[in-house]
């Protein structure tokens, strides 16, 4: 099964470069990927909180900045930085989230050469 890849925001201009954070994650038996512009999430758990919405995941916060999913099966990998320059074909990853740790830059790799364009065929860059 091809990786699921979401972006936030869902649509993406085909020249404009996006910079932001992202998540690698396993959700029920699914890989996927979670890359959110820095204007649209600044923190992880943020990305991930929207993330389980639209899959209709039950969480909830504790306080302001805790997160807790009832989803047995969600599996967080880890999390990152990111740039993406579509016009010059490349992703430059980089960093690690503070609450989820670093991302699986050789799982990432495949995961992106299954993917759909605007992921597929671009350069990955691992800082």
């Amino acid at each position: 099964m091809r990786t699921l890849i979401l972006t936030y925001p869902r649509q993406l201009a085909e020249d404009a470069s996006l910079e932001g954070k992202f998540l690698q994650l396993q959700w029920a038996g699914r890989a996927s990927l979670v890359f959110a512009g820095l204007d649209e999430h600044r923190y992880h758990n943020q990305i991930l909180a929207r993330f389980l919405s639209e899959q209709g995941v039950p969480h909830r916060w504790e306080g302001p900045s805790s997160l807790v999913a009832d989803a047995p099966g969600l599996k967080v990998i880890g999390g990152g930085r990111f740039r993406l320059d579509p016009g010059g074909k490349t992703l430059r990853v980089w960093d690690a989230s503070s609450v989820y740790g670093r991302f699986d830059a050789s799982a990432l790799s495949a995961q992106l050469a299954g993917a759909d364009p605007p992921w597929h065929g671009l350069a990955l860059s691992v800082a």
